[in-house]
């Protein structure tokens, strides 16, 4: 996940979507709408990876999990709270175990809401952050990759300077 991102500003967006009100004006990224069980995550990756956040993840609000498709969960479910202990969501890692396309997995947000919280949510939408397993097969964003290319580091400087021969 964005480092920068904590569950509980995912959890405030997902909340404010389902209310209709806007997002939260600090995510770093864009959240786009599509059914995460019902497609492809290189599809979904290949449509949405321009604007992806900077680890590479694409966030997307989606309807709940099907009991159809690839997906399965992979951690029971985990408790997300405010800084003083409040209980407002959970998150849980889904991966696909499918050997033809492995290597992607997925984490989804719910609000206290989904778990039967009530608090007038209409429908049952989630939030999940789809990414790379194996971070070396999943291309960067356009941003990143121009971000990189104009850093000046001294990546390989370093080993030049202190060889051991």
């Amino acid at each position: 996940m964005a480092d920068d991102v904590a569950p509980a500003l995912l959890v405030d967006a997902l909340l404010r979507r389902q209310h209709g009100h806007p997002l939260p004006p600090q995510l770093p990224f864009a959240i786009f709408d599509a059914n995460v069980f019902a497609s492809d995550p290189s599809t979904l990756y290949n449509e949405y990876w321009s604007y992806a956040a900077d680890d590479g993840s694409i966030y997307l609000f989606s309807p709940g999990p099907s009991t159809e498709g690839q997906w399965r969960t992979a951690t029971a479910a985990r408790s997300i709270t405010t800084a003083d202990g409040t209980y407002i969501g959970r998150r849980t890692t889904w991966v696909i175990f499918d050997r033809a396309n492995g290597g992607w997995a997925m984490e989804e947000f719910c609000t206290y809401h989904n778990d039967g919280g009530g608090g007038g949510v209409a429908e049952d939408v989630r939030l999940y952050r789809i990414y790379r397993r194996i971070p070396s097969l999943q291309p960067l964003p356009p941003l990143v990759q121009r971000r990189r290319q104009h850093q000046v580091g001294l990546e390989g400087q370093f080993s030049q300077m202190c060889s051991l021969r």
